[in-house]
């Protein structure tokens, strides 16, 4: 009896030994699915035993091998459909920058035309984290089609707007519709697709999203000089009720199990009103402080006093709200998370980075080489080109080694070594190419949005994937929103400081004169 004894240990030691350099080989990497078949075959072979039947993981691995090939070309055809709506909306935030200035003219309201632009991004970001939720209770597809049919309805009012505050609110309703049309397909993607796939499917979303941005402001403007600027907006119509039929026929997905044993009166009780409202109204004004102060109010004023008191209210009065219902609209256990903390702080970060450098290009351009507004938008393109290749090649990245801290480790260096190229390269006489040094900025964004991502849909639990995805979004856009309002303090101060300098040398030179 002692000798079969000794042998039970000795393998069931050998076992644990192997069951324990397989888990170990895959906590780095993300987790892969044939760690199970793995340590099986290992088991039997060191047993010495028939092989035992194979296991549901064996089972599924074995259809999944058989059924790749469908199931990608499932899953392109599903990202093809969403990608017109991912195009549309990011062509129009480029395209009213050709356009506002005409709509002011016509209106003779030239000092609500920025308002066109900061009504679309204000509506994002108060909009962006409620899709999350509001997913998870009603489904994928029709939070889908409903930011799709928000779009439509602000794109008709801003093109059939007979006065500067209709053409404002409808865009207002344009920003809500627009942050669904992004955030969603990456929930959608995320659910559809393996994790260490997300990044590269991410990868071809960004490239559309780029492709957007940079056509928007041609088409914006030729529309605006040859049909005038309500074209502009009306002409995103026929796309847009396209991509609603298209979804409505194309997309196919399984609802959850929970969602269709509800009724209707169920689900609407699960959603946190109140503390929808709260997050809304903290949202929204600690961005209208950013988006106004130091530019169309001082810092001190009263209506920025006035702003950041009630985004401390509200703010107190949603944590209150998220820590008595059962569903809050944003759980506060995220702000314990390491992967949402830590995702969310890298991507307003470079995005902060990256839109401050967008804002400072053009101005030194236009300075420095007499550019005019069109010309000086072209030195932009390498920061364009450098975002698409550094998502595709962080996604690809991503496929092949299922890593996805190198890339997230990598960009910041990137970003830094951007901003020292602008800085140490910078001078009089500039020449076209000079604007090569933002490329490695670019780069760098392209890599953390797909980085990032799987980083934080990594790190949270699968019913929190749709909720922590609406939340980076909010943060990419108070990102940008940061930037350009730091940014645009630092240029006011500096440029303040430089005529400073020169009115006082000028009064030496003058008071020299005999």
């Amino acid at each position: 009896m002692p000798a079969p004894a000794k042998e039970d240990t000795r393998i069931e030691t050998r076992l644990l030994s192997t069951a324990s350099r397989v888990h170990d080989a895959e906590v780095e990497p993300l987790l892969r699915r044939e760690s199970q078949a793995t340590l099986y075959r290992t088991i039997s072979r060191i047993s010495e035993q028939e092989p035992l039947p194979p296991d549901d993981t064996d089972i599924e691995l074995a259809k999944t091998t058989t059924t790749t090939s469908g199931t990608s070309r499932s899953l392109y055809t599903t990202l093809s459909v969403l990608l017109l709506g991912v195009f549309i909306s990011q062509a129009d935030q480029s395209l009213v920058l050709a356009t506002y200035g005409k709509v002011s003219s016509e209106f003779d309201d030239f000092d609500s035309g920025t308002w066109l632009i900061s009504a679309y991004i204000l509506a994002q970001c108060a909009a962006q984290p409620v899709y999350g939720k509001l997913s998870d209770i009603y489904g994928r597809k029709s939070c889908l089609q409903a930011s799709y049919i928000l779009f439509a309805i602000g794109t008709a009012g801003s093109g059939w707007g007979r006065s500067m505050g209709q053409v404002i609110a409808s865009r207002a309703v344009q920003g809500a519709g627009g942050a669904g049309m992004i955030s969603m397909v990456s929930i959608i993607i995320t659910d559809l697709a393996p994790i260490h796939e997300v990044a590269l499917l991410r990868s071809y979303v960004n490239v559309l999203q780029t492709t957007g941005r940079s056509c928007g402001g041609v088409i914006g403007g030729l529309l605006t000089q040859t049909l005038g600027w309500r074209w502009a907006f009306l002409v995103q119509l026929p796309p847009i009720i396209l991509a609603i039929f298209l979804v409505q026929w194309q997309l196919h997905l399984t609802p959850k199990q929970d969602n269709q044993k509800r009724s209707k009166w169920d689900k609407l009780r699960r959603i946190d009103f109140v503390g929808a409202f709260f997050l809304v109204l903290t949202i929204l004004s600690a961005c209208l402080i950013l988006d106004i102060a130091g530019q169309r109010a001082p810092w001190n004023s009263g209506l920025v006093r006035a702003m950041g008191a009630v985004a401390v209210l509200s703010g107190i009065a949603f944590v209150a709200t998220a820590s008595i219902v059962p569903e809050p609209i944003f759980p506060l256990r995220f702000l314990g998370q390491y992967a949402v903390v830590t995702n969310c702080a890298i991507i307003v970060l470079q995005m902060m980075v990256q839109m401050s450098l967008m804002v400072a290009v053009p101005i030194f351009f236009a300075a420095t080489m007499r550019a005019s507004s069109a010309e000086a938008g072209l030195y932009l393109i390498p920061a364009f080109a450098g975002n698409t290749l550094g998502g595709l090649i962080a996604g690809y990245y991503i496929k092949k080694t299922e890593r996805f801290k190198p890339p997230t480790v990598v960009a910041p260096i990137l970003a830094v070594s951007c901003m020292l190229l602008c800085y140490y390269t910078w001078s009089e006489p500039a020449s076209g190419w000079m604007s090569l040094a933002i490329l490695p900025g670019g780069f760098a964004t392209g890599m953390v949005s797909s980085s990032a991502f799987v980083g934080l849909t990594a790190g949270v639990a699968e019913e929190d994937m749709a909720v922590a995805a609406s939340a980076m979004y909010l943060f990419f856009n108070i990102g940008a929103i940061a930037a350009v309002s730091s940014g645009g303090a630092v240029f006011e101060s500096s440029l303040r400081s430089s005529l400073r300098v020169l009115t006082s040398e000028l009064s030496r030179t003058w008071s020299g004169r005999p």
